[in-house]
């Protein structure tokens, strides 16, 4: 049992909320931040290895920058940050960088290794918390939830592959080590028990040690998230959460949109008390938040360390694209981003946006520059395959809780392929068939490439859809040691590699 909340924490509770409350009120949005960010970069990192290659004493305009920098994907900027896990100092900025967020589900010898430097964690990471909570309490200035604490599922460290020192780990580990100790005294569970590398011991820790603790909002992924407030209610066969934790109040969730995983939430928080706010959060940095309690889009950081461009996604795959700045853009069209941080340099995020208002800037994630299908020249995303489905369940009272979609390609002249497509869910369709043909008509209706190649050329078979069982992502995630840190499930490629790794575990 849950005991009443005393009055000294609330003291601490209405101390908190003034301070954030005002904070909210401070964040004013302005391209000016942004010039200053890049010019005192450009100045800062003038002496490093990469500023000598890069002519840094020479660049006087963002278009001189963006004219003597490349744009770099990973495998570009990687020799650089192989010279910084070796303890090399002065590479793309001043002095040694001491710790290492992994980004990927390979293992380490193929890992992403992305540099975070103290000024990393100041002006981003240890930030956008704040951030986040004071949009939060500014919009809800009734909360209680700093009269108990949250739940933050972290990972753990690994070895240096050249140093062997433990000084790699996901961004999750790295926050909880050196996070401010207030943070620290909010959040649930403690160090030992998020470092534990077995996922389903630390679960069931983290279940025993909380079930008696005032929880009042957790932060992790839609999905993860999911997976584990039902394994809560596996152990203390209670119906929903709010039986388990009564004064839960707020989801925090980052790197998913939330729409399709609602109508599972709201199966694990009844009612209207719980909301859910957005966090565009990556290892490579913390770049936006939801600030509004129904707004499904999410306003761009302009101050905090990151200089932001932008590709329009029809010439991302060109020699010489066009390159765009926060006063270029326009709405409602797709960009793929570049940053450039303390530790990075016009890095291409693999993530694509739109912009929903300007100055301020709201943006939502429409998809991953990888993660696209394309058989026949359409070019569907994930947004619109998350809208599809989630429209599709709607009108066949079905409750899908994650898929994957992947290319089928015929040797036929007349059909040359067609979308194959695996979807797990919570409440399963009776008909199958009858829902693949549902989903489909729902793509139609959201991308007109999509209709035109199934009806009008006719090029696009059928779809193909496989229904499977709650939990099948999560074996296929845990058989690839990929359950931790930023990993998402691929939802939507143009390659078949996953979907048949899936499609082999079931038979």
């Amino acid at each position: 049992m849950i005991n009443p909340l005393s009055g000294p924490k609330r003291v601490v509770n209405k101390l908190i909320k003034t301070y954030l409350i005002l904070k909210s009120h401070l964040h004013q949005p302005s391209f000016k931040n942004q010039e200053k960010i890049i010019f005192d970069l450009i100045q800062k990192c003038r002496n490093t290895a990469f500023g000598k290659r890069y002519g840094f004493e020479n660049i006087e305009t963002i278009e001189d920058f963006q004219n003597m920098v490349p744009i770099s994907h990973y495998k570009d900027f990687e020799p650089w940050i192989m010279y910084m896990l070796k303890w090399e100092k002065d590479i793309t900025y001043p002095g040694k960088v001491a710790r290492f967020a992994t980004s990927s589900w390979t293992t380490w010898w193929s890992s992403k290794y992305i540099p975070i430097t103290k000024d990393n964690l100041h002006a981003s990471h240890f930030k956008w918390g704040i951030e986040l909570m004071s949009m939060y309490v500014r919009n809800n200035p009734r909360t209680q939830f700093f009269q108990g604490k949250g739940l933050v599922i972290g990972w753990w460290f690994s070895k240096n592959p050249y140093t062997w020192e433990n000084n790699v780990g996901f961004i999750s580990a790295i926050l909880q080590k050196t996070a401010p100790r207030i943070g620290q005294h909010f959040r649930e569970p403690k160090q030992e028990i998020s470092y534990m590398e077995n996922r389903d011991e630390k679960a069931q820790c983290i279940i025993d040690t909380t079930l008696d603790k005032n929880i009042t909002f957790m932060s992790a992924q839609p999905s993860r998230g999911g997976n584990f407030f039902y394994k809560v209610l596996e152990c203390t066969g209670k119906k929903n959460i709010l039986e388990v934790w009564p004064n839960f109040e707020v989801f925090f969730r980052g790197g998913m949109a939330i729409d399709l995983y609602k109508p599972q939430l709201q199966e694990l928080f009844p009612g209207n008390k719980v909301k859910y706010y957005q966090a565009y959060n990556a290892s490579e940095w913390f770049f936006a938040c939801q600030d509004g309690n129904f707004r499904d889009d999410m306003l761009l950081f302009t101050k905090h360390g990151v200089f932001y461009e932008f590709i329009p996604f029809e010439e991302y795959w060109k020699e010489n694209p066009t390159v765009l700045t926060l006063r270029d853009v326009e709405i409602d069209k797709d960009y793929v981003i570049l940053i450039s941080n303390a530790g990075l340099r016009r890095y291409v995020l693999g993530d694509t946006v739109k912009f929903t208002t300007l100055n301020p800037w709201r943006i939502k994630i429409s998809g991953r520059t990888k993660y696209y299908i394309d058989v026949v020249g359409e070019c569907v995303t994930s947004d619109y395959t998350d809208k599809a489905l989630l429209e599709a369940c709607k009108k066949t009272d079905t409750i899908a809780t994650d898929y994957m979609l992947g290319p089928i390609t015929y040797s036929g002249w007349n059909i040359r392929g067609a979308y194959e497509w695996i979807i797990e869910f919570t409440k399963a369709p009776k008909d199958e068939l009858a829902f693949a043909k549902v989903l489909d008509r729902e793509l139609c209706n959201i991308n007109s490439y999509y209709f035109d190649e199934r009806y009008d050329t006719k090029v696009l078979g059928d779809p193909v859809v496989h229904c499977v069982r709650q939990g099948t992502f999560y074996a296929w995630m845990k058989n690839r040691n990929a359950l931790g840190g930023q990993h998402k499930i691929p939802k939507v490629s143009n390659e078949r590699k996953n979907i048949e790794e899936i499609l082999t575990m079931m038979a």
